[in-house]
């Protein structure tokens, strides 16, 4: 549960929608008073400043309301200090850390050692609660039966053989098919596989190539099948992390899966290979391989011209409510003005009205009602100002309409 000041200390103003809060000077001021551990921004409560004391709360909260009166900041008291969280933190290391992988951190804003143990195994809890059963610590993972359970990899599934299974091979976010011996040998020699790549029956078979990718402190992939999506013209892999752990490193490294895949289960006519389900995340599309001409036929063949990147691909970035937005920066965003344009949406976890009359905010202003679509929608440009107060501008046709944050709960639209 988060640590937050009783409700009768906040008030409907200032709301912060960026990093605006004065906190290094709250900061600076707190620091010298007794008992200051922590400082945060609280962003359910219109980003106010929160400061943690251990000891005379009340005290430094007067002192607060009187020495920054316009600032949106409280103080609340706590029952630990930071140094005893990072003592226990380093406990957590020393005594969890030799027996599975774990990862510690300490959350000021619940007052408690946080430890992600992957999976929720409860071997692993035992021996947590076993050491620390009295400790302020939480425990984080996922449920053992949300993850794929442990085993080896499959040689081979529903109509398809693996051929190869390398880490470190390839290209990440990659892949590609082969449906004749010549373009085969290409592919293998391309990815970098060591040896000799295995026999394969081009009359029946095609040969596809899964560039998986992981983050270097989650290498435990595993390919459980291939998965052709005749009504989607789709083949795409099923590949797990095994056991994984609290969490991933973001860089990205290949793995790369070659497969055997019978031609009688391939789509008829042309289809997409890719990774997953999903589509391929931003800024790679090089993952999404089309396929131009029918390979389930025996013993048909794709000439270079007929593989090749999807080249609709990557979609435009709309922002969606509810995202965080730096100011300054141009975003592109899609408004429903079904019921006017007076609620732009959820940013920043604040909502924002139209700067315009109660009476206008069902309406769409003339020069904006040219550019409202068959579905009902604007297609805007917005940018988050917060000098020398927050807002931001909505601009379509030339013209600009200025949302300011509220407190107010947005109405139904139907």
């Amino acid at each position: 549960m988060r640590i937050s000041a009783p409700a009768e200390r906040y008030r409907d103003s200032p709301i912060y929608v960026a990093n605006e809060q004065p906190t290094e000077e709250i900061r600076a001021w707190a620091a010298g008073k007794p008992g200051f551990e922590e400082i945060w921004i609280d962003r359910d409560h219109l980003g106010w400043i929160t400061v943690a004391f251990s000891v005379d709360a009340q005290a430094r909260q007067a002192e607060l309301e009187e020495l920054f009166p316009e600032v949106g900041v409280v103080a609340v008291g706590v029952d630990w200090t930071m140094a005893e969280l990072e003592t226990l933190q380093q406990r957590v290391s020393n005594e969890i850390g030799p027996l599975f992988p774990v990862s510690s951190w300490t959350s000021v804003t619940q007052g408690v050692v946080g430890i992600g143990v992957g999976v929720l195994t409860a071997e692993r809890i035992a021996a947590i609660e076993q050491r620390f059963a009295d400790e302020p610590i939480c425990i984080e993972g996922a449920d053992p039966a949300d993850v794929p359970a442990a085993g080896p990899q499959a040689q081979q599934g529903e109509g398809w053989r693996l051929l190869a299974d390398e880490q470190g091979a390839g290209q990440p976010y990659r892949t590609g098919i082969a449906s004749d011996q010549a373009s085969y040998q290409r592919l293998w020699t391309d990815i970098g596989l060591s040896g000799d790549p295995p026999p394969v029956e081009f009359q029946s078979e095609v040969v596809i190539w899964f560039g998986a990718v992981y983050g270097s402190s989650c290498p435990n992939l595993r390919l459980d099948d291939v998965v052709v999506e005749r009504e989607k013209a789709l083949v795409h892999a099923q590949i797990v992390l095994v056991d994984p752990p609290a969490a991933c490193t973001a860089d990205a490294n290949p793995h790369a899966y070659l497969v055997a895949l019978e031609r009688a289960r391939l789509p008829s006519g042309p289809f997409a290979i890719q990774l997953g389900a999903d589509d391929p995340p931003a800024g790679v599309p090089e993952e999404r391989t089309l396929v131009d001409v029918d390979l389930s036929p025996p013993g048909a063949v794709a000439g270079p011209e007929d593989v090749h990147p999807d080249p609709s691909l990557p979609e435009p970035f709309v922002l969606e409510s509810g995202s965080t937005i730096e100011p300054g920066f141009d975003y592109p965003y899609r408004l429903s003005v079904h019921c006017g344009i007076g609620w732009l949406g959820r940013f920043n976890d604040v909502a924002w009205r139209a700067d315009v009359p109660d009476g206008a905010l069902d309406a769409v202003p003339p020069e904006w009602q040219t550019a409202v679509d068959t579905s009902e929608s604007i297609e805007l440009s917005i940018i988050l100002r917060t000098d020398p107060e927050p807002v931001i501008v909505a601009t379509a046709n030339g013209h600009t309409v200025t949302y300011r944050p509220t407190t107010e709960v947005p109405p139904g639209c139907v």
